[in-house]
């Protein structure tokens, strides 16, 4: 993609899912997928799948802004978006039977899809262990359309720019 896209919640959205469906490993289905509107509570993105067609990704989205004080606000909007879906983790996160009870199921994993520049900052300020503890990913999308994840093991990191761009 060679045009400029404007980014807003819906692009980003609709860019996130493309790359989950369209991800060589990931058997993520579009057919599976839950859209939130303004007027329903939930998380922008739920949709099932995964290596073993047994996984669920919540993804909470944010625009990318053009106001006056868009700089600050691409910079701290993913903070909005991270209590947004730390407020929707009620998906039990311990495995209840099994040879695994007691330890944390990674079945639920929960995502935010930012604009660039906001998921260079969150990656920069958000521990590696908490995004663990959390099983959080952040799906970077840029101007032209690149989508980039970044999984948990990939938190706490100052990237460069160009990690963010195709």
């Amino acid at each position: 993609m060679n045009d400029v896209l404007e980014l807003t919640e819906e692009e980003i959205e609709k860019l996130v899912i493309k790359y989950l469906v369209n991800k060589p490993d990931g058997q993520w289905h579009e057919d599976t997928l839950k859209h939130h509107t303004l007027k329903t509570h939930g998380v922008d993105i739920d949709i099932r799948g995964g290596k073993r067609n047994t996984e669920r990704f919540l993804i909470e989205c944010k625009k990318k802004y053009h106001s006056k004080s868009a700089d600050a606000i691409n910079k701290e909007g993913w903070l909005v978006a991270l209590g947004q879906i730390i407020s929707r983790m009620t998906v039990s996160r311990v495995i209840k039977t099994g040879k695994n009870k007691g330890q944390p199921s990674r079945a639920t994993k929960y995502g935010l899809g930012l604009y660039w520049v906001s998921a260079q900052v969150a990656l920069r300020r958000i521990p590696k262990n908490v995004a663990e503890v959390l099983n959080l990913y952040i799906f970077s999308v840029d101007e032209s359309g690149f989508v980039k994840q970044f999984s948990p093991s990939m938190f706490g990191i100052k990237y460069n720019n160009e990690v963010f761009h195709s």
